[in-house]
């Protein structure tokens, strides 16, 4: 995904990272930090063991998505200031025809008050249309936002590791689109089997495991709710 974008020589490196880099060597370590700046640089993942491996893929999860915001602010400069360009030569020749017809003017200045009226509708149509849109669709939390709902709430849940876990599916929930994804963070702050340096290779496996496994958190909450 990298490779696709515009250049850019830097990337952020958080310290929520940290409890990954605690799990490593100073020799993985090193083999990591190295891969992801080979995958800045040419978006080509790397090959590592199993432990690099796992840290690089929340690593370069983020880096994407900063990337994406980087593009898309990017984007939006390169086009504010074609529009700013073609309002300027559009203003020009709107004063110079005022100044050529009277009767142009006047005729618009007449019709105003209709056309204001039909743009309100108008107006009012779309926003209704766009609400109604948005409470149907589901928006996909960042991660920051689910890290704000966990500190919030007291939920000990890896955000990045939350957030990557469902991009990958797609933000499903078993075969369903997720619907709530603040009810998923409590069914995985229930579930969290996260590993530690001091539970060792047996605890890494049962993460990798329970990572893997397809739960429909949605039904698990309301199994608890109805047997309270």
């Amino acid at each position: 995904m990298v490779a696709d974008m515009e250049k850019k020589n830097s990337f952020v490196l958080y310290t929520d990272y940290r409890r990954q880099f605690d799990l490593l060597t100073d020799a993985e370590l090193g083999q990591l930090i190295r891969a992801v700046m080979d995958y800045v640089e040419t978006g080509q993942p790397p090959d590592l063991p199993a432990g690099p491996q796992m840290a690089f893929a929340f690593i370069s999860a983020q880096i994407d998505r900063d990337m994406k915001k980087y593009q898309e602010v990017v984007e939006k400069r390169r086009a504010a200031g074609s529009a700013g360009g073609k309002q300027k030569a559009s203003n020009a020749k709107q004063e110079v025809a005022s100044l050529a017809n009277d009767s142009t003017c006047y005729q618009a200045v007449t019709n105003l008050p209709d056309n204001e009226n039909d743009n309100d509708n108008v107006n009012d149509i779309k926003k209704k249309d766009t609400k109604v849109s948005k409470e149907k669709s589901f928006q996909p939390p960042s991660v920051e936002n689910v890290r704000e709902y966990c500190q919030e709430g007291g939920y000990k849940v890896d955000a990045e590791c939350f957030v990557n876990f469902y991009e990958s599916k797609g933000w499903m929930v078993g075969k369903n689109r997720m619907k709530d994804w603040k009810a998923a963070v409590r069914n995985w702050a229930r579930n969290d089997q996260k590993p530690s340096p001091k539970t060792g290779n047996r605890a890494i496996d049962k993460y990798n495991q329970f990572m893997h496994s397809d739960y429909d958190y949605e039904s698990l909450e309301k199994d608890l709710l109805a047997n309270k």
